[in-house]
């Protein structure tokens, strides 16, 4: 701003001069025709246009130091903001590693609670009831159910069941078949927050009820689903729970995977 100011000070300074210059012209000539004299008119002429070219440089001076000056000053300011974006970008970065550092953390911290003990023990309906048991504990699921691929098929059956009590069986499936056989197919996790009416219904002492959350899940090992997960709860599955089951979907794959 400082820098504006002094560029209007010397453009105003210069009008001035011009005026005054013009003024003391015109006196002159007055006054040499009143006294019908030329003595020394033209040395006084010459004088003035010296004035005004001296104050013209001096400005166009004054101008082209002032730009210098505010250009060297705008260079010093620009690298000064690059330098600051660079280490904001550089906290920004350092940050997000350490957020998945800590969410990798989580993550197995997930995986070992959810994941059953002692598997060797388990068949396949209970090692699935186990594990959506498991989830349930650790998130808000108020029923579950896992499907598992048939060998050697395109075809998916139950396996294990959480809080499901339905008057008949989970009905069988293939790969883009129903919503879960579109999961199945398109291998990315489908997070729906308006259940179609009494596509759940829940059973309890108080009555029945229907969720309105569902996230359904592929389990993918080497590029192939072998399994799909749906998880119902009355409370939303934020982004971060779907990011995390997207992150431990391979784990969950591996320790399936052995029955």
């Amino acid at each position: 701003m400082n820098y504006k100011i002094y560029k209007i000070l010397a453009s105003v300074a210069l009008l001035v001069e011009i005026i005054l210059i013009f003024i003391l012209f015109a006196r002159i000539k007055n006054m040499v025709s009143t006294l019908e004299s030329t003595n020394g008119q033209s040395t006084t002429y010459f004088l003035l246009i010296l004035a005004a070219i001296v104050s013209a440089f001096l400005f166009s001076l004054a101008i082209i130091l002032t730009y210098k000056k505010e250009s060297k000053e705008i260079y010093e300011e620009n690298q000064l903001q690059m330098q600051q974006d660079e280490f904001e970008k550089e906290e920004v970065k350092n940050e997000n590693i350490e957020r998945k550092q800590e969410q990798k953390i989580d993550n197995e911290a997930f995986i070992n609670k959810i994941l059953p003990k002692n598997e060797s023990k388990l068949n396949l309906e209970k090692y699935s009831e186990k594990l959506l048991s498991n989830i349930a504990k650790e998130l808000d699921i108020v029923q579950g159910l896992l499907f598992h691929r048939i060998k050697n098929s395109d075809e998916f059956t139950i396996a294990g069941k959480y809080a499901y009590f339905g008057e008949t069986e989970p009905q069988n499936f293939k790969i883009g078949e129903t919503l879960t056989g579109q999961v199945a197919k398109n291998q990315a996790i489908l997070n729906l927050s308006e259940i179609p009416e009494n596509y759940i219904t829940i059973l309890s002492g108080l009555g029945t009820s229907s969720p309105n959350h569902l996230i359904i899940i592929p389990v993918i090992i080497n590029k192939e689903t072998i399994a799909v997960i749906e998880l119902a709860s009355f409370k939303e599955f934020k982004k971060e729970i779907a990011d995390m089951f997207s992150e431990i979907s391979e784990h969950i794959g591996k320790s399936l995977s052995k029955y």
